[in-house]
């Protein structure tokens, strides 16, 4: 019987230490394994989109005579901001075509009191016959450059009475005020 107690109490002692095994060693060790094998795909993942950005870049770089004049296109649809010269002798040039009286001026831009100069904003008074004005604002919708036109108004200029805007308007002619944005190549520091 002292034989059968002590084999009894060998198995017990066997399955303690064997549980004690298993909830030290082998427990953590699977944990593990499953934590390990979750960050290896999530590296995999990581390494195939940074395989693709790279092999994206490669393409880039071996076609850049291909984008070349994308990109000298999209240079140039900005306004100089240190000297928007250029286009404002384009403006001036298609009211001269039209025989418009033109007044340029620069307004200032809510991006300037924020710190960053993404656009350059313009008002502009036209004065003469509608159509002519039509065609001028087609010419401005044409143009290479990148334009939004915030605000237009357009009035009749009467009989007897002469606008402040164009003081050269004779009847039955119109004044066009546009207050627009372009676009500029500088991007300033940004204050937020």
């Amino acid at each position: 019987m002292i034989a059968n107690k002590k084999i009894k109490l060998d198995i017990l002692i066997f399955l303690i230490v064997l549980t004690v095994i298993i909830f030290t060693g082998v427990v953590p060790l699977v944990s593990d394994f499953s934590k390990n094998s979750e960050n290896l795909s999530n590296r995999k993942k990581d390494l195939f989109f940074l395989e693709q950005q790279i092999s994206a870049l490669q393409d880039f770089q071996n076609n850049s005579a291909f984008y070349q004049p994308s990109v000298q296109k999209l240079n140039s649809s900005f306004v100089s901001q240190e000297a928007p010269i250029e286009f404002i002798e384009f403006l001036e040039e298609e009211a001269q075509k039209q025989q418009l009286d033109i007044s340029i001026s620069s307004v200032k831009d809510e991006s300037e009191e924020k710190g960053t100069r993404f656009t350059m904003a313009f008002q502009v008074s036209l004065s003469g016959d509608f159509p002519e004005v039509l065609i001028f604002l087609q010419r401005i919708e044409q143009s290479p450059w990148l334009l939004k036109i915030d605000q237009a108004s357009v009035q009749r200029v009467g009989e007897k009475e002469k606008l402040y805007n164009a003081k050269s308007a004779q009847a039955g002619q119109v004044v066009l005020v546009l207050s627009f944005k372009t676009f500029s190549n500088y991007l300033g520091p940004r204050i937020d």
